[in-house]
């Protein structure tokens, strides 16, 4: 089990490069935060506007995150005081932190696209997959 960042979710739902690498680590098992749902969701509005994804597209992607419950969904809000200390020490945004923090105290890895994320993380000692 694995804590996928939204950026590598988007990244399998977009079909966008490395999407194959992603889709092989959901099938070993993941977890997402529930933040994450809301970055993904977000992703695919910005690709409906700019003509990257059809609206029906999107909406079937939204449907399985939220009603099929594909992926096992874990509440955030344990881990926000310590993603707010990472994110102020490590100057990150509390949303990439929070990704980190659940990882380590899952002591779990985290799947990543972001670098930056994967940097702050594998210096406070969290594991991590970088699909570029």
């Amino acid at each position: 089990m694995r804590v996928i960042d939204s950026s590598s979710l988007a990244k399998f739902f977009s079909r966008e490069e490395g999407w194959d690498k992603v889709k092989e680590l959901m099938i070993e098992g993941v977890v997402i935060l529930d933040l994450g749902i809301k970055e993904v969701v977000n992703t695919l509005w910005k690709k409906v506007l700019k003509n990257e994804m059809s609206y029906g597209i999107a909406q079937t992607i939204i449907k399985d995150l939220t009603e099929e419950k594909a992926i096992p969904i874990i509440n955030q809000e344990k881990f926000i005081a310590q993603a707010f200390a990472l994110a102020v020490n490590e100057k990150i945004t509390v949303y990439d932190a929070l990704f980190i923090v659940a990882a380590k105290e899952l002591k779990i890895e985290l799947i990543t696209s972001d670098r930056k994320q994967m940097d702050v993380a594998l210096r406070n000692g969290v594991k991590v997959v970088f699909i570029e």
